[in-house]
């Protein structure tokens, strides 16, 4: 099993080396050395083209004594790079697994669709959020999914929330940009684009059946680094 954890200390690697070798010599993931999953595929796609969306992905319930995730289709034979553009390679990606579709929205933010998730949780209404001065696109995300109309709507409908270790938390805060500032009467996807827009990055949403319930994991990753 691939994890969120092993993902994230491979786009922290490739970051300097990969990234720049990018425009020279296209988009060429990693996972073209072995299988990967269909949530960490999608990542890297986002880390290596430095764009900035979402991806709405479907998956099972995984428990382990840290963590409480959603693991999304295996890709035994992920598409092989290297490929031109990021166009082309969520193509690919939409050939290799039969659920999934993307578009550029108006606003040019690429959006990745899983045909089995659900979009109520993302429509959900939000009064208001109040970001204080998050660092890193999960401190902000904590902001929105703490958000009373959320807790309210999990309650009722019998959502939980997932647990994942992050880390991609910055090892210290200083000189780097805060999201500060108040959103009012926005949906729970708008809140995650302001998000991801600030910090530059893409979030990813997972869910899946848990018995009478439902689990969704809300993450965010920033797709390139302040300096």
């Amino acid at each position: 099993m691939i994890g969120k954890i092993a993902i994230c200390f491979i786009l922290v690697s490739r970051c300097f080396t990969n990234v720049a070798m990018t425009w020279a010599q296209g988009i060429n993931p990693s996972a073209n050395n072995g299988s990967t999953n269909v949530e960490n595929y999608t990542q890297e796609l986002f880390f290596l083209s430095q764009s900035t969306g979402s991806a709405s992905l479907h998956g099972v319930c995984t428990s382990t004594n840290v963590s409480e995730d959603v693991l999304t289709d295996s890709l035994s034979h992920p598409p092989k790079g290297p490929f031109s553009t990021i166009d082309e390679a969520l193509n690919a990606l939409s050939n290799a697994d039969q659920h999934l579709s993307w578009y550029r929205d108006g606003k040019g933010l690429l959006r990745v669709k899983d045909s089995r998730a659900l979009d109520d949780v993302l429509r959900i209404q939000l009064k208001y959020v109040h970001f204080a001065g998050a660092s890193n696109p999960g401190e902000a995300i904590r902001y929105v999914m703490s958000n009373n109309d959320v807790k309210t709507y999990f309650k009722k409908n019998q959502i939980e929330e997932g647990m994942v270790f992050n880390s991609l938390m910055p090892m210290q805060t200083k000189k780097m940009p805060l999201l500060s500032g108040y959103l009012r009467n926005v949906t729970v996807a708008e809140a995650l684009d302001h998000v991801m827009q600030f910090f530059h990055g893409v979030w990813i949403y997972d869910e899946c059946s848990n018995g009478p319930h439902r689990r969704v994991i809300i993450t965010g990753t920033e797709v390139s680094f302040p300096g």
